[in-house]
């Protein structure tokens, strides 16, 4: 892999929320796959389910945080933490995770 490109970042959206966009996995089927990771390396259990025609918002409570996968057709997939309560921040966890697995 090129390591020049930048498969993770983390952003502040317009609502001063982070955003972790993942830009290794930007189409339908890799919201399944990022859905996967969570579930499995990070413990996280759905609660609300939300799949459009060009978008899908998941909700999953990650180490007792809410987290939201989003899907956009237009902007790719990327992880949100509502609520504004990433006590230890966990997108920054998840991100040097996603990371450390492209190396």
């Amino acid at each position: 892999m090129d390591e020049s490109l930048t498969t993770v970042t983390i952003r502040i959206n317009s609502e001063g929320k982070f955003e972790c966009h993942l830009g290794f996995s930007s189409d339908w089927d890799g919201f399944d796959s990022i859905v996967k990771y969570l579930k499995k390396y990070w413990q996280a259990s759905p609660v609300q389910f939300a799949d459009n025609i060009y978008s899908r918002r998941w909700v999953l409570i990650c180490n007792g945080v809410a987290l939201t996968v989003y899907h956009d057709c237009q902007i790719g997939n990327y992880l949100v933490v509502e609520n504004g309560e990433d006590k230890d921040n966990l997108l920054g966890q998840i991100e040097a995770d996603l990371i450390e697995r492209f190396r």
